[in-house]
């Protein structure tokens, strides 16, 4: 229900208002699901129950985060201060959150426009200087990249020596699946998942190819065997890349 209508809000009223009045609209849709058995750990909101997606993620009703991007916060709550940071399509509560704890420099980019953001860099090709962020969040973005080992290498370059890039894709088992013939966007939602998708990495084969570029990588795996306050995932792979020389 909760998509139905969204979709229906955005097919009739302009992007514009939903994105400067996006904080009190979700606060009218929050009224409803005030109480304590659960939080968001990006908002601080408490709630009675998160909203279930379709595909079974918890939407916090406040700000929108979703269990990744909340999972995402556990793992560098304690890395931002002071830091450079650079995040591709940021959503609206992470950028907020990360804007709001103190980094020394903290840019965001949506090549789409699809998120609000600073800038429009192709992550292709990057129009920052060598070595320049602690941190950088690339998260769901290489399997819509046409040349993702030339963005991998992009991601390797912008890097500080001892940096980490928080990379995170749908995943499959097995080998990357990958096709340039299939061009359509019939033909790319029945073979990759989405119709702007370009491939479906497996865990392996993402990881081979970010070593290809120079990075150390980190699988974190990630299994929750009950339901948990902050509404994560039952099972999530995050990939850590560390530029490491």
């Amino acid at each position: 229900m909760y998509e139905f209508i969204k979709k229906l809000v955005k097919s009739i009223v302009p992007t514009s208002f939903i994105r400067k009045n996006d904080k009190l609209l979700r606060l009218f849709v929050s009224l409803s699901y005030r109480g304590n058995a659960y939080e968001c750990n990006i908002c601080n909101f408490t709630m009675n129950k998160f909203i279930v997606l379709s595909n079974g993620n918890k939407l916090c009703p406040k700000c929108g985060s979703l269990p990744r991007t909340r999972r995402l916060w556990q793992i560098i709550e304690q890395e931002v201060s002071g830091k450079d940071i650079l995040h591709f399509s940021p959503s609206k509560s992470m950028r907020n959150k990360i804007a709001n704890s103190n980094p020394k420099n903290y840019i965001t980019t949506d090549y789409e426009d699809e998120f609000e953001a600073d800038k429009k860099h192709d992550i292709q090709a990057i129009d920052e200087p060598d070595s320049s962020f602690d941190i950088v969040i690339c998260y769901h973005v290489l399997e819509h990249i046409p040349d993702d080992k030339k963005a991998m290498g992009e991601l390797y370059r912008v890097l500080k020596l001892g940096g980490k890039c928080y990379i995170q894709t749908p995943y499959k088992e097995g080998e990357i699946y990958e096709n340039p013939e299939i061009t359509t966007p019939e033909g790319r939602l029945e073979h990759f998942g989405q119709s702007d998708h370009l491939r479906i990495y497996s865990v392996p084969g993402l990881k081979s190819r970010l070593e290809e570029v120079g990075f150390r990588v980190n699988v974190l795996d990630f299994e929750v065997l009950m339901e948990t306050r902050f509404g994560l995932n039952s099972s999530e792979t995050i990939l850590e890349a560390i530029r490491h020389r």
